[in-house]
């Protein structure tokens, strides 16, 4: 089907169903933790409407929609910590790296997922997970600061975008093909919204992981990030050299959706040797920050 073919077919669906999705938002609620947008409110917020910027770029208050939709499809597959300390320490750590980025009037939201396994991950519009097993690794603020600035690299450079694109085609596709519903059937009966799944896939695009050259990249800008913070930009070196020596199961999904590690290390262990500054470590408020 063309473009300006199911162009046309979306605005006979849009007229058939009257943004009828918004009539059943409040009856998809997800549990929430204070201060990070997604997961404290009804899903989905898009309407078939949105579905026209499909083959366009977003604007930020797009992409901030977006990642909401995506950290609350996140927040309902992971349990989220609610201790608000540690959450306000590593958001304290998280902006002043995000302050340093290409976006630093983004706002940024931090939250610890709640689970052993050694996780990081990234939503679009500024929304960043670290999980327990991630900092559990972890020696000092500087390898916290590292990790971060690496999540904030993919939002700072957009490498969601493409994800973002092929999902929202792809929920054009799937309005085609449930012509004039607001609705598809799911497992057992149930009844899910097209806008969910729409949310729901960009997650999944987000859990999967970004290509080696993304993951490169948000490395290289990563570490500048710790390093204007007047952090030591080795942290996130040391934090991958240690996840590598771990190797257990907890970390097998970072492997799986963070590939090259040891390209990525080599490329931290030739910045680090270019670099000539210093910078603070903060082991001590780090350990008293997480528990240890």
């Amino acid at each position: 089907m063309s473009r300006r073919a199911v162009l046309a077919l979306l605005v006979i669906l849009v007229a058939a169903i009257g943004f009828e999705a918004s009539n059943v938002r409040a009856q998809f609620r997800l549990p929430g933790i204070p201060g990070i947008p997604g997961l404290n409110r009804s899903e989905p917020e898009q309407s078939p409407m949105d579905m026209f910027q499909a083959f366009s770029d977003m604007d930020e208050p797009q992409e901030v929609e977006v990642g909401r939709s995506v950290a609350a499809a996140v927040g309902a597959r992971y349990k989220v910590l609610r201790d608000v300390a540690l959450t306000r320490y590593v958001a304290l750590v998280g902006n002043t790296v995000a302050a340093t980025s290409e976006r630093p009037d983004l706002r940024y939201y931090f939250a610890v997922l709640d689970t052993p396994e050694v996780d990081a991950l990234a939503a679009p519009g500024g929304v960043v997970f670290i999980s327990r097993g991630a900092l559990d690794i972890m020696r000092d603020e500087a390898g916290l600061a590292g990790v971060l600035g690496h999540e904030v690299g993919h939002v700072a450079l957009k490498h969601h975008n493409a994800t973002i694109k092929a999902q929202r085609t792809k929920a054009l596709a799937m309005f085609g093909a449930n012509i004039g519903l607001s609705f598809v059937r799911g497992p057992a009966g149930a009844f899910t919204p097209v806008m969910g799944l729409v949310a729901d896939g960009i997650a999944e695009g987000v859990l999967k992981g970004h290509s080696q050259s993304e993951e490169m990249e948000s490395d290289r800008v990563g570490f500048q990030y710790a390093a204007r913070a007047g952090y030591d930009p080795a942290g996130l070196r040391e934090f991958l050299d240690a996840l590598k020596a771990k190797g257990d199961a907890r970390a097998q999904k970072f492997f799986s959706t963070h590939p090259g590690i040891d390209d990525r290390l080599q490329e931290q262990a030739k910045l680090r040797q270019a670099f000539t500054g210093t910078g603070k470590r903060e082991a001590a408020r780090f350990a008293q920050s997480t528990g240890r």
